[in-house]
């Protein structure tokens, strides 16, 4: 698979438009043509993406999974990579079958016979640099626009935003927890296979909630202090409070200290490194839930690991505290926990 340095792509087509419009010294004239090069790089990101999510979704059916190697191959979120491939794998398939298992992939790649092409990945990465090479333009003309064009963040100030209307996460919670417990309900296993697939579980539900956490921050963290969006706690699952804490994170503010006033907070994210994203107000609910759905799996699947434990350590099986630690690759001290908290 090809890899690709975007930050360096990134800032050289941004270099590009930037040495163009700094030549041309009437404003006027620099606003029509950064306007030229925001719409052109507008229509090739038009005709990029879709190509992009394609390749993309054929790349994954050719591993059987959207693997995190890819999602960055392809200067994607992970999460976003997973809901792409779903969207388009999943498209032909009988409703509540997933694309990623067995049968559901066969009919998956009879549908989209691109997976097949040797060089699928390749075909993907490539797109994906035309994309991100345009969507760099797109950005680098903007701030030469007319201060006062909605679209450009002037400093100090903030973008006009609508204030993303949260999911039901109670019922995605509920639904995530639900299916996994339906999953373990209908195995037939020995305790001793059930605890090695709830370990699994855990496991598995820990790498996503971890690799959705970060992106679920940034995305609030960028609505929060570039946009007029109020409120944007409640699209992220969190309390006012819950939110205060992910901005002192990202603003460097000690815990318990005062944020920085409203209308110094594009200046302080700027200054703490972080990059505006004009989809944030979008891509925040979807990352949220998502990341909730991943934290219910996983305290879903201890609930399974420690009832399975209980099991095992009861007779007639008899498993020691040392053994259990040893098949969930925890220590005693763990089990001893997980064991006197179910009792």
């Amino acid at each position: 698979m090809l890899t690709t340095d975007y930050d360096r792509l990134r800032t050289t087509a941004a270099t590009e438009v930037d040495r163009e419009l700094s030549k041309v010294t009437d404003p006027f004239e620099r606003r029509a043509r950064a306007a030229e090069i925001r719409d052109q790089a507008n229509a090739e990101l038009a005709l990029l993406k879709p190509e992009r999510d394609q390749l993309l979704a054929a790349a994954a059916l050719a591993d059987g999974r959207v693997s995190k190697e890819l999602a960055d191959a392809c200067s994607m979120a992970y999460f976003y990579a997973q809901r792409v491939a779903a969207q388009h794998n999943g498209a032909h398939l009988p409703e509540g079958r997933r694309w990623t298992g067995t049968a559901g992939l066969q009919q998956a790649r009879a549908h989209n016979p691109a997976h097949a092409q040797p060089d699928i990945h390749d075909q993907a990465v490539q797109v994906a640099r035309r994309y991100e090479t345009a969507k760099a333009r797109r950005d680098a003309a903007l701030p030469h626009l007319e201060a006062a064009h909605e679209a450009v963040r002037t400093a100090g100030g903030r973008v006009r935003a609508t204030t993303p209307t949260p999911p039901d996460f109670t019922a995605v919670r509920d639904q995530a927890a639900a299916e996994l417990r339906n999953e373990f309900a209908d195995l037939k296993l020995p305790p001793e296979e059930l605890l090695a697939r709830a370990v699994d579980a855990v496991e598995q539900a820990e790498d996503e909630v971890n690799l959705l956490l970060p992106e679920r921050d940034q995305a609030l963290t960028a609505l929060a202090c570039y946009t007029t969006a109020r409120a944007v706690y409640h699209a992220a699952g969190l309390s006012r409070q819950g939110m205060k804490r992910v901005l002192e994170r990202a603003l460097g503010v000690p815990r318990g200290a005062a944020l920085p006033p409203r209308d110094e907070q594009p200046a302080a994210a700027r200054a703490a490194g972080i990059d505006y994203n004009p989809e944030a107000a979008e891509q925040l609910p979807q990352i949220a839930a998502a990341y909730e759905a991943a934290a219910a799996r996983r305290q879903t699947a201890i609930a399974l690991r420690t009832a399975a434990m209980r099991t095992l350590h009861a007779e007639p099986y008899g498993w020691t505290q040392t053994r259990l630690a040893e098949a969930i690759g925890r220590d005693v001290a763990a089990v001893n926990r997980a064991l006197n908290a179910a009792a």
